[in-house]
């Protein structure tokens, strides 16, 4: 009866594993704990964690661990604060039970390491697998062998650990449950568009237009536009006969093209639009300019 009781127990806790690693999986994002803060980060999202220290003093040595879960995370790099410690000794072991490791140590029983104001140790760049979860921290204690797993002396070979302060950052990851929400775009209602096109009666000689063509400036203005302004000629409203001899430019100027005219008065019809822009809507204002040749 108890085999059976003890196999029926296994059988439950191994689909609950299952279960876990197929919602984490279904996530599709990796979890970990830093300094009691539960963070998520999506699959392949570069996440660091920082460790800054302060000392009571200048140390002549340090060993440290960070642990992290080999499942959710992996290792990027590893950057030291070279410009204090140089390059100390690094290396990753896998951890059955805890994980995996990251170990460093340095050591300079000569010059020390200043620390006194807070400065970087580590930077460690992990990359998110997408499942997985666990803790990431540094580790204090000793081993199963009885080696300390964090030791900070100073310069007469005193433990200073207890009154070192470790401060750990973590970017590229959103704390869980504190995801910020999509700011809402605020509605605006456009205005009108002021635009105003006022216009001028203008005249040119008829032989100066057999010469060279004649430009007609501020025959129209146009004021109060908002966003950007475009002129067109009009074809129905436009004299006929000078249709395609006529430009027009947005300065307000009327442009004849060299040739004969009848000695009359000519309508050009144009279409002004403004654009528009965030607050206001476009609108287009079509008037007519009278030219005489004479």
């Amino acid at each position: 009866m108890k085999r059976t009781i003890a196999i029926l127990l296994s059988v439950i806790l191994v689909i609950g594993l299952v279960s876990v690693a197929a919602v984490n999986a279904a996530d599709n994002v990796s979890r970990f704990t830093v300094d009691g803060k539960n963070y998520i980060a999506a699959a392949d999202t570069t996440v660091t964690y920082k460790i800054d220290m302060t000392t009571p003093e200048i140390i002549e040595n340090g060993q440290f661990v960070i642990y992290y879960p080999g499942e959710a995370l992996t290792v990027q790099s590893v950057t030291f604060n070279s410009e204090v410690l140089g390059t100390p000794t690094c290396n990753y072991k896998s951890q059955a039970v805890l994980g995996k490791e990251i170990d460093f140590n340095f050591s300079d029983v000569t010059n020390g390491y200043d620390f006194t104001t807070k400065k970087t140790l580590v930077t460690v760049e992990f990359k998110a697998t997408g499942t997985g979860s666990g803790d990431v921290y540094l580790g204090k204690g000793t081993d199963t062998d009885g080696n300390d797993l964090m030791v900070i002396c100073n310069m007469n070979d005193k433990d200073v650990i207890g009154q070192t302060v470790f401060e750990e950052t973590v970017t590229g990851a959103s704390i869980e449950g504190d995801e910020p929400d999509q700011p809402v775009k605020p509605v605006v209602t456009k205005k009108a568009n002021p635009v105003k096109v006022t216009v001028a009666k203008k005249t040119v000689k008829a032989a100066k237009l057999k010469k060279k063509a004649q430009s007609v400036k501020k025959a129209f203005k146009v004021t109060k536009a908002q966003g950007t302004v475009t002129v067109a000629k009009v074809k129905k409203g436009t004299t006929a006969k000078i249709y395609k001899k006529v430009t027009v430019k947005k300065n307000g100027t009327i442009t004849l093209k060299k040739g004969k005219y009848a000695k009359k008065t000519y309508s050009v019809k144009i279409k002004v639009t403004a654009k528009g822009n965030a607050n206001y809507k476009a609108k287009s204002v079509t008037k007519t300019v009278k030219i005489k040749v004479k």
